[in-house]
């Protein structure tokens, strides 16, 4: 792959109930990998976390962040570029923000609270990004697909995790509405690097998450490509389909009214 690939969705066991990672143990395969660096996104308190709520908030965040700080730490000492976002819940539909330092989050027990709107313009008025990750996602435990395109920045559109058929209607919809598509592999366990690492590929090299979040606005940056995944997709969906407007109200529509 020619230009400085990014891991931008990556769980670990420090702060996931999901992950089997620690932080360090990405670092040198992520290398190997040819990587230039990696965005630690684990979930947050209102996701699958393993981080106790009976605990004080502060202290919460702070092994929120411990995956990311471990991470950044070796990352820092071999050459791999380490980040910090996270993955906030509305349990049937997942977001991943960056932007938001671990010293606001400190600050900011409210946003727990939060509804779509709420973060969308929370984040972006701190200069954030909010991007709807594995939007058409099927799994036993969900019961329903929702799409909020006037409450994110972008969409994930390739997912290491999904299966091709989920991405191929992500593409699809993010198109529709002009949203710029970014890559993950969604790891938790080191072992997948090799099998489901997606690469989001800039020309330069990113020094700071404020970059990513730039060139992402601005569309400047490539996706690792997959044939299976470019394809179109089906018009139908398992789950029900909910679009959601700019005030939060949703319409059950089609799968294929998502992107036509």
């Amino acid at each position: 792959m020619s230009g400085y690939c990014y891991e931008t969705h990556l769980h670990t066991n420090q702060a996931s109930a999901c992950g089997l990672s620690a932080g360090r143990a990405y670092i040198r395969p992520y290398l190997d990998a040819g990587y230039s660096g990696i965005i630690v996104t684990d979930h947050f308190f209102n996701g699958n976390t393993n981080i106790p709520h009976r605990l004080p908030w502060k202290e919460r965040v702070r092994r929120l962040c411990a995956g990311y700080e471990e991470a950044k730490e070796y990352g820092d000492h071999l050459g791999l570029s380490v980040f910090f976002g996270f993955e906030y819940s509305y349990g049937q539909d997942e977001f991943l923000v960056y932007g938001l330092s671990p010293e606001y989050l400190a600050e900011h027990p409210e946003m727990m609270g939060w509804d779509h709107r709420t973060l969308y313009e929370t984040v972006d008025n701190e200069g954030g990004l909010v991007v709807q990750a594995h939007p058409f996602r099927e799994r036993g435990y969900l019961n329903r697909i929702s799409l909020h395109p006037h409450t994110v920045h972008a969409v994930e559109v390739i997912n290491g995790e999904n299966e091709e058929e989920f991405d191929r209607k992500a593409r699809k919809y993010a198109e529709h509405y002009g949203l710029p598509m970014i890559a993950g592999a969604d790891i938790h366990d080191v072992k997948k690097i090799d099998r489901i690492a997606r690469a989001t590929i800039f020309e330069r090299k990113l020094n700071s998450i404020d970059d990513f979040i730039r060139e992402v606005k601005a569309g400047r940056f490539t996706l690792e490509q997959d044939a299976g995944r470019m394809s179109e997709p089906s018009a139908q969906s398992n789950l029900p389909v909910y679009l959601y407007d700019g005030e939060g109200r949703a319409k059950k529509i089609r799968a294929a009214e998502a992107w036509s």
